[in-house]
């Protein structure tokens, strides 16, 4: 056994792929044999426990904004009688980055193997749905508890599938095909749930991918994403009118997303500084605002946009945590990929599918709050030290 885990390559990326699919599934239990793994493959081989971008700056001052981030809603905590154990719980959904500090090495093998995580758990995803295809109405939602988070998911990691697509095109065709057929059913998946975020996430996500592919001059995958794109309108017309029919012509004066936003503004107005504390929204929704909610929706937990939820929980102090979270992201992504494209004008960096992930979320955050669940922040975290990783390899190289 131990001569085996010395030889073989795909052996040591399994750890890789293990933590990809826990994120991408939410099993606890396949993070931590994914740790387990890692440490006895270290042993096996006398090689480094830790990943070479622990002991980088882009990881060290990544720490650091999300240390200020959460540092800011724990110091609003003393003023509101804000939630303090619901805070720990978002601090401990980040540890997939940390695991990826930890067990990834920044190289091609590492990043084609979390393309197969990701594929491996859309998989799972649809055959859950498959297994108990739900309905809420005409929206699907298969075994979730509504049809914007199965939307959401897709949305987030439908980016890396199709990166992957063009990325591995040329060099493992059987692959890219079952991830071409995987993208489209996933789309149509998606189309289902009537989840009119999703579908403008899905399009923004979809047209910068499309920029990318044009400055990477693939003319033969710009033709694969045209006909995804056809294929999709198709499904549009075809198969889901009744939906779109339903979701798009609503009454914005009787659309509970809308009055959920308006009640958040109100907050905003009555506690801008500390806002009403992590975790109360929900309990101050149904003493306030339930009551005359126009579609009478109950138990709701937040104002469906995660920006205006930060605010309303943490007030200005908190949201400030947050946006420089963000914006500092960006700032890496942006600069990450600048420096491919000044060494090669038809660069198709790693940072463009991971980064496309992370900006669906933000994006998805608009008129939705499942950036707060436990698959969805996982999930994210998972994204943003992949992205670490990438950017790290791009200045090494």
């Amino acid at each position: 056994m131990e001569s085996l885990l010395q030889r073989s390559t795909g052996i040591k990326q399994i750890p890789v792929f293990l933590l990809v699919v826990s994120c991408g599934i939410s099993s606890g239990t396949l993070m931590v044999i994914a740790l387990l793994l890692h440490i006895a493959i270290c042993h096996c081989n006398n090689t480094p426990f830790w990943g070479p971008i622990v002991s980088s700056r882009i990881f060290r001052h990544s720490l650091i904004f999300i240390a200020i981030f959460f540092a800011c809603s724990l110091l609003t905590i003393p003023f509101n009688d804000g939630n303090i154990s619901q805070l720990f719980k978002y601090m401990g959904r980040t540890i997939p980055l940390l695991l990826v500090a930890i067990i990834a090495r920044p190289n091609e093998i590492t990043f084609r193997t979390v393309w197969y995580g990701i594929l491996l758990s859309l998989i799972f995803i649809l055959l859950s749905v498959a297994q108990h295809p739900s309905w809420d109405g005409h929206r699907l939602l298969g075994p979730f508890s509504s049809p914007n988070t199965l939307a959401g998911l897709i949305a987030v990691m439908i980016p890396v599938v199709m990166f992957g697509i063009i990325k591995y095109r040329k060099k493992y065709f059987y692959q890219v095909l079952l991830a071409t057929l995987l993208a489209l059913i996933s789309i149509i998946i998606m189309l289902c749930t009537g989840s009119r975020n999703a579908y403008g996430t899905f399009g923004i996500a979809f047209l910068v991918l499309l920029w990318f592919v044009y400055c990477y001059h693939d003319l033969i995958s710009l033709r694969i994403m045209g006909i995804i794109a056809v294929l999709s309108i198709i499904v549009v017309v075809s198969i889901a009118p009744v939906i779109l029919t339903q979701r798009l012509d609503r009454d914005l004066q009787q659309d509970g997303r809308v009055y959920l936003i308006q009640s958040g503004l109100h907050l905003a107005t009555e506690h801008p500084i500390v806002g009403i504390g992590v975790g109360n929204w929900g309990k101050v929704y149904k003493e306030r605002f339930e009551k005359d909610n126009p579609n009478h929706e109950k138990n709701i937990q937040s104002p469906h946009n995660i920006y205006l939820h930060v605010f309303n929980e943490t007030g200005i102090i908190g949201l400030s945590g947050f946006l420089l979270l963000i914006i500092y992201q960006m700032k890496v992504l942006y600069s990450s990929i600048s420096q491919s494209y000044q060494i090669n004008k038809r660069a198709f960096p790693y940072t463009i599918g991971f980064g496309l992930s992370i900006v669906s979320v933000y994006l998805f955050g608009l008129l939705d709050y499942d950036f707060f669940s436990r698959h969805m922040m996982q999930l994210h975290w998972l994204m943003w030290g992949l992205c670490l990783c990438a950017a790290y390899k791009e200045k090494e190289s």
